[in-house]
């Protein structure tokens, strides 16, 4: 069985214990020997305490001077006895000793070679030396007469085996309560291991690596630039698409605020709304692009956002392609329910035998088509937005509307800087905007008169300004919300889940070009919008 092997949990609970058995075995040795060695110095101060009052002792010099031996045995034995000591030895200023606790051993020289510092420099000290009767901890302290001369030695000793044996209780309490430590930091360690790996999802660590490589690979293969952010608006991941696209190095960028990297970006937003946008329009660093939106939401809480972008020049071709293919479907749709209706119309009157009627229509209806292709073929030059306008005006016939392109209008071919589809997607919003403020006053006030339901468009390409202006004759604003209000990204005074974007797109699209967006209540009925788009980039 390799390591690799084990779950994450168990080799957590395996680290834990193992890490947390060790530290502890350091702390009891290191208790123990602090224990030990505090036993010894207390005993050698106690020792020495005994020893230096020995020395001053009138009996024990003038057992000394007297040279005296068996007399006093017995009465320094009960005395070594009464105070726990292993031994109290006298000796001579030649270190024989006078006094011991062995018969046989009284007269003959003391051992240890601890004696020097006593007999020669007359120093009290604490040692430590082997003896006849083993290794101890001693007290010493020199024996001086009437006129300060050494004339011997007294030493109190405490063996050191005994005093292990005090020790070792102490250090069997310590490997108890080790292993009761190490039983307690099993359990919090098997639990900190299952709560860490819920975190992670029940992944093992390996997993991670290879999601990990596997996630970065593949998002370095991605053509689209993708980069996301964390709850505090970090920028935390960024592919080399999107690090092309926007001109950025990624070194530097990384773990960085998005609002000093990309101070034009308004990802945060989503952090606070934790909404998902699709297809919104957004220049960055000088680049217009195509962008996705999401949260990332954990156990309920937005914790990030991700965005996907593309380059919106790869997709001009596409955009315009579509746009044209969607404002002809539009009018083919519009007019194919008209023609219908003509077609009904005509049969009927051809089986009533008004074949006079019949030409009149059929004249008024050639007419019209004719001649609104040709207003619009002389007066605006971009087919793009002649396109949308034809469309526009035969879906405001199919409503029960009337747009009218104001006369004087003109639209010549557009400078370098403004895009087509951009035009296209300003007038399409500020006419589809007219034809529900329309709607909703035809709904709310009966017999709206056929005034009311002109909407009027005004093109106008005069002097350094393109200027785009609708009016209708609706409902007007609405009075929840400010003017300023609705440009915002999802405010509508309809269904904010699904509108509030076109307003949105005509201010972005304003703004980027360094124009300006109007939106005023007429006098009478409606509202009034015009787009200002400077011609030379200011």
């Amino acid at each position: 069985m390799t390591w690799t092997s084990i779950s994450f949990r168990k080799r957590m609970l395996i680290i834990m214990t193992l890490s947390g058995l060790i530290e502890l075995l350091i702390l009891v040795l290191a208790g123990f020997l602090y224990v030990k060695d505090a036993q010894e110095k207390e005993m050698g101060q106690k020792a020495l305490g005994v020893a230096t009052f020995l020395s001053q002792s009138p009996s024990v010099i003038r057992l000394v001077e007297e040279n005296g031996t068996g007399v006093y045995q017995e009465r320094f034995r009960n005395l070594t006895e009464m105070i726990g000591a292993a031994f109290i030895v006298i000796g001579d200023k030649d270190g024989i000793r006078l006094v011991h606790p062995v018969d046989e051993r009284i007269g003959k020289p003391m051992e240890g070679g601890d004696n020097d510092r006593a007999l020669i420099d007359g120093e009290a000290y604490i040692s430590f030396a082997k003896g006849s009767l083993g290794p101890s901890v001693r007290g010493k302290t020199a024996i001086f007469d009437a006129n300060g001369n050494i004339i011997g030695v007294v030493s109190v000793g405490y063996l050191i085996d005994r005093l292990q044996d005090r020790v070792e209780p102490f250090l069997a309490y310590l490997i108890a309560m080790a292993l009761l430590v190490v039983v307690a930091n099993a359990v919090v360690s098997s639990y900190a291991s299952r709560r860490f790996q819920k975190a992670i999802l029940g992944f093992e660590p390996e997993e991670i690596g290879r999601l990990y490589v596997e996630m970065d690979v593949t998002l370095e293969t991605l053509k689209e630039g993708i980069l996301s952010i964390d709850g505090t608006g970090r920028l935390r991941s960024i592919n080399k698409s999107a690090c092309t696209i926007l001109g950025l190095d990624k070194q530097s960028c990384i773990n960085q605020p998005l609002n000093k990297v990309l101070p034009e970006s308004d990802l945060q937003t989503v952090l606070q709304t934790g909404r998902t946008d699709h297809d919104i329009n957004l220049y960055l660093n000088g680049q217009r692009l195509i962008a996705n939106r999401s949260p990332i939401v954990l156990e309920g809480k937005v914790v990030g956002a991700v965005s996907s972008f593309r380059l919106r020049d790869e997709l001009n071709e596409l955009t315009e392609q579509l746009a044209k293919t969607r404002e002809y479907a539009e009018m083919l749709r519009s007019q194919t329910h008209e023609h219908r209706n003509k077609l009904n119309t005509i049969s009927g009157m051809l089986q009533m035998g008004e074949v006079d009627a019949v030409q009149h229509l059929i004249g008024q209806e050639t007419a019209h088509y004719q001649s609104l292709i040709e207003f619009l073929r002389e007066t605006v030059k971009e087919p793009l937005v002649a396109g949308m306008l034809l469309g526009k005006t035969e879906r405001a016939r199919e409503l029960g509307l009337q747009i009218v392109v104001e006369e004087g209008s003109r639209l010549l071919p557009l400078p370098n800087r403004i895009n087509g589809e951009d035009i296209v997607t300003i007038l399409g919003n500020l006419i589809d905007n007219a034809f529900d403020a329309t709607r909703s006053a035809m709904d709310h006030e009966r017999g709206l008169s056929s005034e009311r339901k002109i909407i009027e468009v005004s093109l106008t390409d005069y002097g350094n300004e393109l200027i785009l202006e609708v009016v209708d004759q609706g409902c007007g604003l609405p009075q929840q919300f400010s003017a300023s209000e609705l440009t915002l990204r999802g405010v509508s005074s309809k269904d904010s889940e699904t509108r509030g974007v076109g307003l949105y797109l005509v201010n972005e699209l304003a703004t980027r070009y360094q124009g300006s967006f109007e939106i005023v209540n007429n006098k009478t009925h409606g509202v009034r919008t015009t787009v200002y788009l400077p011609k030379e980039e200011q």
